[in-house]
């Protein structure tokens, strides 16, 4: 093999794992994003402390206790993606944003011990403080999920060594905090959204009222992003520029959403209407990858010294075997996933909450 065989198959190989690692984030986005979305809603069933609150709060709980875990398991995965195959980028993101991350880490192990230990005491303090354990840890890491996202297409001020050259505080600038507040939208909507799918009665129409005031802050925070995007980071164009038919992806996005507004607001099929949200989920996640193509980690220092699938990326070798691994491992998840939603899928009724 030449050396230019050897470039072509490194190159080929960066560009598969970099779609790999869009696919796992997208699906991690759709299944934990509606679980964290129920975590937010929960909050609200707290007014008044009696039967028919408690029962909705078991109900939610319940509705994600079968998946909840396994959900969690995409992000474990795409963390191992980025320190295996991208390790320069896992270390420079993971050094910058060491406290936040560690926080995020905190409340998911936070969240899933109150979902664990919820009722392994009978006592009324300790359910406010499993309760308050469940929000707390469903809110914080989606809105820093955005805020790390923000980071990265922003740019960061990364040095020509690879170096994080900035501070803990300038990570929460304006643009970070605003795509932070539209991942939480994101998942809000979802997550009402799935509420719908898994329950009736009372309960599903205060998912659906959930679920409008969702994808109101949605849409606008979508637009208002896209619109900050557009015309202060214009390096995001430059590969819509360069393939034009590219602009089809963020378009259907749009449309996505679209269609899930009009199914929320028509009560449409809660199915059809989660449907079209993963759909939107998975079109903003695409084309978010496609802007910041082939970069992961954009500096705002100098564009040249941006880590990118290429210069950060493992050896030919290295990545050949982790696909080989992936190719067997991924189908056996996505089976066994699949499995686990179809084998608890249904609504949820008042003698179903076994568990709790």
């Amino acid at each position: 093999m030449n050396i230019n065989q050897g470039l072509d198959v490194l190159t080929l190989l960066q560009d598969i794992w970099f779609i790999v690692l869009a696919f796992i984030i997208i699906v991690y986005t759709i299944l934990d994003g509606f679980d964290l979305g129920v975590g937010f809603w929960y909050f609200f069933t707290r007014e008044k402390d009696d039967q028919v609150t408690k029962t909705d709060r078991k109900i939610l709980l319940q509705s994600i206790a079968p998946f909840w875990d396994g959900n969690e398991v995409w992000l474990i995965a795409a963390g191992g993606i980025l320190f295996a195959a991208f390790p320069d980028v896992y270390a420079t993101v993971f050094s910058a944003f060491y406290l936040p991350l560690i926080l995020v880490v905190f409340c998911l192990i936070l969240r899933a011990t109150s979902i664990e230990f919820h009722e392994e005491f009978d006592s009324p303090l300790w359910h406010r403080i499993a309760d308050t354990a469940f929000i707390i840890g469903s809110i914080v890491p989606s809105f820093s999920f955005g805020v790390v996202i923000g980071n990265l297409v922003q740019g960061m001020p990364i040095d020509a060594n690879k170096n994080f050259t900035g501070t803990l505080f300038s990570l929460f600038n304006p643009y970070s905090l605003l795509i932070g507040l539209l991942a939480l939208t994101i998942i809000i909507t979802h997550g009402a959204i799935y509420i719908r799918v898994r329950t009736t009665g009372p309960l599903q129409k205060k998912a659906t009222q959930w679920a409008k005031v969702g994808i109101i802050a949605f849409l606008a925070c979508s637009s208002i992003s896209l619109v900050i995007s557009v015309f202060l980071h214009d390096h995001v164009l430059e590969n819509f520029l360069a393939n034009p038919f590219l602009l089809l992806i963020p378009l259907l996005g749009f449309v996505a959403i679209l269609i899930t507004f009009w199914h929320i607001w028509t009560e449409a099929n809660p199915i059809r209407t989660f449907i079209t949200s993963a759909a939107s989920i998975a079109l903003s996640i695409l084309g978010a990858g496609i802007a910041v193509y082939p970069n992961l980690v954009f500096s705002s220092l100098d564009p040249n010294y941006s880590l990118t699938i290429h210069n950060a990326s493992a050896s030919d070798l290295g990545l050949l075997i982790m696909l080989v691994i992936a190719l067997i491992a991924l189908p056996l998840v996505l089976i066994y996933t699949t499995y686990v939603y179809k084998l608890f899928s249904g609504k949820l009724k008042e003698n179903d909450l076994g568990i709790y």
